[in-house]
């Protein structure tokens, strides 16, 4: 445990994990002529429970993928029914998508465009509870055959259950497989608790880690975090009983994470304790939901936001290469190094474009004022990222310390 913070070692019983897996039967429709592939690192929660326990448990078979680079190969020929990813897996199939159609003609771009509003608009209207007029069902049928189909298709045209867990999902991304056809239906769990939540099978809700689990009980502490008491507790932190005492109490885990309730029983996380920024002005801001917005971008890869106890907001992007050089006037710096294509004309304008449009959408105390572009992704290996792909922010703080510090040294022009 520990994405935001020293990783700490959680003693999870044998019993805790077998009543976790027991759970499954009762919330998911998944067997024998099931399939699935596991691709996480063992130790995760994620991966442990949802990816190999579970589907063991209910007679499903589960292949291991031998590395990231063969994932997409593997899952066209195994054709998955069942598949749970992090969200840095959604996104990224998501940007290699937009990349795909900006790289096309006219005419291919305009039915994508087209199909995808049609999806969406039904989308919505379910998600709303409101009904699909007949003209529209119509609409989408045609959509489904000419393009959300061969979407699908990459995932071998078997999946019927995507689920996402591990981290925050976008719910812009999470609208955009609902319109596709492919709805998530998004999870939520940690190593102290094992997993308690899930959207419930064929009525997900964008935006949402869905309802507790059977035996799962949840209530907000003052602050608005999360705390959860379930049956599947883990027994404490490994000779840390001063951590310990700090995350449970009376029975109750603090979860870090900051959620809603709603009257329906869905809970929707707006971000973590320890991540607010509370700006020089006193402004507290989440960045995870500023993020999120930019995770639609098909040119940013990842981002970081800055400005704690700062008079305003910064980040720190990094860029998706597929998409760079598909930018129109990109082609006088295609042979020149990374490092300086992301500092060439088009992709400066691109990014400040998609900046304001983002800062749109934001408050005015939100918005992103001034802005890095680096010339490498965050990685595992460099210790910016966790085995299932989440950010740690005090890491890539430490590592790019003097990129941030320019931020708020004026060395930078303000947008």
């Amino acid at each position: 445990s520990g994405a935001t913070g020293e990783p700490k070692m959680g003693l999870v019983t044998h019993r805790a994990i077998v009543t976790n897996v027991d759970i499954g039967p009762e919330v998911l429709d998944i067997g024998p002529q099931d399939a699935s592939i596991a691709f996480l690192p063992s130790a995760h929660i994620t991966q442990r429970v949802a990816m190999q326990f579970v589907p063991l448990r209910m007679g499903m078979p589960v292949w291991f993928s031998e590395g990231l680079s063969k994932l997409p190969q593997e899952i066209r020929e195994i054709r998955p029914t069942y598949f749970v990813a992090p969200p840095r897996v959604w996104e990224r199939i998501y940007a290699s998508i937009s990349a795909e159609i900006r790289k096309r003609g006219g005419m291919t771009r305009k039915l994508f465009y087209g199909a995808l509003g049609v999806g969406l608009e039904a989308w919505r209207r379910r998600q709303e509870g409101r009904p699909v007029p007949p003209w529209l069902a119509s609409a989408v049928k045609a959509a489904d055959r000419l393009v959300f189909r061969k979407i699908r298709a990459r995932f071998g045209g078997r999946l019927r259950l995507a689920i996402s867990g591990g981290a925050p999902l976008a719910k812009d991304l999470a609208d955009f497989y609902g319109a596709i056809g492919m709805p998530i239906h998004e999870g939520y769990g940690l190593t102290e608790a094992g997993i308690v939540c899930l959207n419930p099978l064929g009525s997900p809700v964008a935006g949402s880690i869905g309802k507790a689990l059977p035996g799962v009980e949840f209530r907000l502490a003052e602050d608005g975090e999360l705390l959860v008491k379930t049956p599947t507790m883990f027994s404490g932190y490994f000779k840390d009983p001063e951590a310990t005492a700090s995350v449970l109490k009376d029975g109750w885990l603090a979860t870090g994470d900051i959620a809603e309730i709603g009257s329906d029983g869905y809970v929707r996380i707006t971000g973590r304790k320890k991540e607010v920024i509370v700006s020089s002005n006193g402004k507290k801001i989440y960045p995870a939901r500023i993020e999120n917005l930019f995770k639609m971008e098909p040119l940013i890869s990842q981002v970081l936001v800055l400005g704690d106890r700062m008079p305003f907001v910064a980040a720190i992007f990094t860029l998706n290469p597929a998409v760079v050089e598909a930018l129109e006037g990109i082609e006088p710096y295609r042979s020149q190094p990374f490092a300086q294509i992301v500092e060439s004309p088009p992709v400066k304008a691109a990014v400040k474009s998609l900046v304001a449009r983002v800062n749109e959408k934001l408050a005015p105390f939100e918005q992103i004022r001034r802005y890095r572009i680096l010339d490498r992704e965050f990685t595992i290996a460099d210790g910016e990222l966790t085995p299932t792909m989440k950010l740690r922010r005090a890491r890539v703080i430490e590592k790019h310390k003097e990129t941030i510090n320019a931020l708020y040294l004026g060395r930078l022009d303000d947008l």
